[in-house]
């Protein structure tokens, strides 16, 4: 048999692989002559694990590429595996479908052929492919693809079901081919779904909107929990106790968003103003307040450079199960769920294995290469605070603007005698906001923005990110600290300070020269060897704290967004004050050679300090720590290698004049050991795969690109299959308000009286009519009536004049609802036309018709010796727990919901 595949994208090159291995001759058919050329070459354009060995094994042997139709001619079956991305308005856009069914008809000839669809489409779409190809002697089959990247080529082996959906059931000949291309998995008992073309795409819609239902649930759920007070974890586990839901129902099951991150991993976001430092918990629980923003990730592009993709999804689970932790050379390491696909070096090529296969001696992936924007920054400081309530209490002081534009300001001041503003050159800084423009024409170091009359410390308007402000930050992450303290007047005081050495003259003038260039005045306090310079002021301390994110102690430290946006001559800049602040500069081997140590017991700014080294091509090796009986962690940061120390050592200034010697006498070249270097990246090996327990919350994400930059500058791979999170994302991208929870109410509510429904359009009149309701309580084996839904069916059912005889295999179940009807005699009088009875046969002697409301096994009761008792043959299967066969044979009418 000769099998075409149009379209070699995720799907179709998976596909054409899948079915050489099982030895039909395939042609995979493809617009693109570059992706053509290198798949015949043996080369895979996707990351998957086994798919290149598979396609080397059979590429130009049983399994060719071209960019021709002609190949159609041959072929007994033609999958059509193209792209179904969304339009516009969120539907599925058919044009590359319609387009290959249209190419393809040139070489259809009277020939029998079956055209199988495995592309994503519509409900519809196959019937509308066979009116397309009226007139030709073709059978059109829905064959949905069910693969989870990372582990696509495993799926395609190890399906749990096929499904196969056709024109007419009755003609055989495209079944019997379909059996035949997937006889393997008929040899392994794979289930055969054998429909319809409706119900075939409708199950793939189907089992991607289940999957989003619940995890929209769960996540809508976190949010009333967190508002109340609950815990979202124990409500979790309760409900995966639940038979009907299960442990997997919550946790999506394996392949449906199984893999994930442990909260406390990072990764480096981008909300605009470059590249923030962020746990997996915290970017949730930001963007669980604020989703409207476009937010970008780190990533890499198709060299494997880091660059930036768009973050599409990101959601939590809980987990109660072994994690895997991978450790590897250079101190880095990575803790996920043993499901989760890892991006691993195989030669030259990429792959993706699952984290509980890595094993040591695999090699992971750390990319290099700058990224972002690289301009020069600007810190508009009014723009900055005008939201805050610092914008309050902040003025600003330039005579020479006052007095020049008087005039034009004059309208907008709110002080009560504005010519004292005149003559002291000061204005609120609020009122200067409608008419900043003004402002512009002066230079704003000239513009000084202060918050205490005195003007005893003042900063300029705007602060530009240049190398010297750069090295000041620099400075900041690694001897500065914000301190807060009142005044005898109730007035809060922030201060600012660096500490250093007394005899780190070197560093100490450089920080004052930035001050003295900025015009910002500081106080300096030397003592016990050390020396320290001091700022007053809430304007620097928040440009410091809140734009910047530096942090305002050792221990939540980061270097801020804008260093990474800022040009690579900035970032060496930066790199020369945080290195002079509390670098150092080791001797090792009796003096002959030399490593450079930073450390920190920040994670983040050990995280964004590594990731920063690495965009400039300095690899670094991390160590952790406790020092000193210290029950701190710390993170040192170590760069080894005769050239890496060099370009580093030459940032610490003076001080690397005492060393320079010792490199000099290197007699040879020392490479950094630990790595293997790329054009844009290095791979890292392995050292150990470490298990550990945990019983918490996951999170997990999607990218444009499925790629990621985590903890300590790891690539990885993300999470979600992608139909799922492409249908949650046509939610987001319709501004749709997630309101999945009302909804599920509002149809748990509906849904009771479209059954009733059905049972009144039987009988028509309910009047008189007598039914035997079997389950009372809310689910079996309790005797908890609230929210049953057998309650409010004998509610309704006595509102319609029926007579209701109820049964619960449960003692309790059935004396607390005789209780609750006697007690409220408002609804019915019990013993009238209500009777709850202890036998089940009792209870449907002479009764018009049978429901079943509780899902009890009721397939091991005497259908025959209850087909006699009854006065009519009719069961209404509100939970299709019954066989329907059996009873039916024995001459019930058989109505299920959903089911017949």
């Amino acid at each position: 048999m000769k099998i075409s595949v149009v379209g070699t994208g995720y799907v179709g090159l998976i596909q054409s692989v899948g079915l050489a291995e099982f030895g039909f001759e395939v042609v995979g058919i493809d617009i693109d002559e570059t992706k053509v050329k290198q798949l015949n070459k043996g080369k895979s354009p996707l990351y998957e694990e086994g798919l290149e060995e598979l396609l080397k094994k059979h590429v130009n042997k049983n399994l060719t590429f071209t960019t021709s139709y002609e190949p159609i001619k041959d072929s007994d079956v033609v999958f059509l595996c193209v792209g179904t991305p969304q339009d516009n308005e969120g539907n599925a856009d058919l044009r590359f479908l319609f387009s290959a069914v249209e190419k393809m008809k040139d070489y259809l000839d009277e020939k029998y052929r079956v055209i199988v669809i495995k592309s994503t489409v519509p409900v519809g779409t196959n019937r509308k492919v066979k009116e397309f190809l009226k007139g030709y002697n073709v059978d059109v089959v829905s064959n949905p693809e069910f693969l989870r990247e990372g582990i696509a080529v495993y799926d395609f082996f190890n399906p749990e079901r096929i499904v196969l959906g056709f024109e007419d059931l009755s003609n055989k000949k495209p079944i019997e081919i379909m059996e035949t291309v997937y006889k393997y998995f008929k040899e392994k008992n794979v289930p055969f779904i054998i429909t319809n073309w409706e119900t075939s795409e409708l199950i793939k819609y189907a089992s991607n909107a289940f999957l989003a239902t619940k995890i929209s649930f769960i996540n809508e759920l976190a949010k009333l929990s967190d508002k109340v007070g609950a815990d979202i974890k124990t409500i979790s586990y309760a409900m995966g106790l639940d038979k009907r839901i299960g442990d997997k129902f919550l946790n999506a099951g394996i392949g449906y968003g199984g893999s994930c991150f442990h909260p406390d991993e990072i990764l480096f976001v981008d909300f605009g103003d470059g590249l923030e430092c962020m746990t997996f918990k915290e970017l949730f629980d930001k963007l669980s307040k604020d989703n409207k923003r476009c937010v970008k990730v780190l990533s890499v592009n198709k060299n494997l450079k880091l660059d930036l993709v768009n973050l599409k999804l990101i959601t939590k689970r809980d987990y109660s199960d072994d994690l895997i932790v991978l450790k590897t050379s250079m101190g880095r390491e990575i803790k996920i769920t043993k499901d989760h696909p890892v991006v691993v070096l195989s030669g030259d090529k990429i792959q993706v294995k699952l984290a509980e296969n890595i094993k040591e001696g695999d090699e992971v992936i750390l990319p290099t290469g700058e990224f972002g924007n690289n301009d020069v920054i600007t810190i508009d400081v009014l723009e900055e605070i005008k939201n805050t309530p610092l914008i309050e209490k902040t003025f600003l002081n330039n005579k020479n603007m006052v007095l020049n534009e008087f005039e034009n300001i004059r309208t907008y001041l709110s002080n009560k005698y504005i010519h004292d503003v005149k003559k002291s050159g000061t204005v609120k800084a609020k009122d200067m906001l409608p008419i900043r423009s003004i402002l512009n024409k002066y230079n704003y170091n000239s513009n000084r923005l202060f918050t205490v009359r005195s003007k005893s410390t003042t900063i300029p308007s705007k602060i530009k990110i240049d190398g010297d402000f750069a090295r000041l930050i620099g400075y900041y992450l690694a001897e500065g600290w914000i301190s807060e303290d009142g005044k005898k007047n109730g007035a809060i005081r922030k201060r600012i300070g660096f500490s250093f050495g007394a005899h780190e003259k070197e560093h100490i003038n450089d920080v004052k020269n930035i001050l003295n260039k900025l015009g910002i005045k500081y106080i300096e306090k030397i003592r016990n060897g050390s020396h320290s310079i001091i700022i007053s002021s809430k304007l620097l301390a928040y440009i410091f704290e809140e734009v910047l994110k530096c942090g305002n102690n050792c221990y939540n430290k980061q270097i801020p967004p804008q260093i990474f946006n800022s040009p690579s001559d900035i970032k060496w800049e930066f790199l020369k004050g945080i290195l002079r602040g509390d670098g150092c500069i080791v001797k090792l081997n009796n003096n002959k050679n030399l490593v450079i140590e930073y450390g920190t017991v920040s994670k983040k700014l050990a995280n964004s300090l590594l990731l920063l080294l690495q965009s400039l091509g300095i690899v670094a090796s991390l160590k952790r720590c406790y020092n000193n009986k210290s029950t701190t962690l710390t993170y040192i940061i170590r760069i080894n290698g005769l050239n890496q120390v060099k370009k580093i050592g030459e940032l610490f200034g003076d001080k690397w004049s005492n060393y320079k010697k010792i490199t000099d006498r290197y007699k040879r070249n020392i490479k950094p050991i630990g790595y293997k270097k790329f054009d844009n990246y290095v791979s890292l090996k392995v050292k150990s795969v470490e298990r550990e327990y945990y019983d918490g919350e996951v999170y997990s994400v999607e990218t444009d690109n499925n790629l990621l930059i985590s903890s300590y500058g790891l690539l990885i791979h993300n999470c979600f299959p992608k139909d799922v999170k492409a249908l949650i994302k046509q939610f987001e991208n319709n501004n749709i308000e997630p309101i999945l929870i009302k909804a599920t109410d509002k149809v748990n509510e509906e849904q009771i009286k479209w059954f009733f429904e059905k049972i009144k359009g039987y009988y028509g009149n309910l009047n008189g009519k007598t039914f035997a309701v079997l389950g009372l309580a809310f689910k079996p084996n309790t005797d908890d009536l609230r929210e049953s839904r057998a309650i409010k069916l004998i509610d309704m059912l006595l509102d319609s004049g029926a007579i209701v005889k109820g049964f619960d295999y449960v003692e309790k179940a059935r004396e607390n609802t005789i209780n609750m009807y006697k007690l409220n005699k408002s609804k019915v009088f019990y013993g009238y036309n209500l009777y709850v009875l202890d036998d089940l046969y009792e209870a449907v002697k002479d009764v018009d018709g049978i429901i079943i409301a509780t899902e009890y096994d009721y397939n091991k009761e005497d259908w025959k010796k209850i087909g006699n008792l009854v006065k009519e043959k009719v069961i209404f299967d509100g939970r299709n727990v019954l066989d329907v066969k059996k009873v039916k044979k024995l001459g019930f009418k058989y109505y299920g919901v959903g089911r017949r």
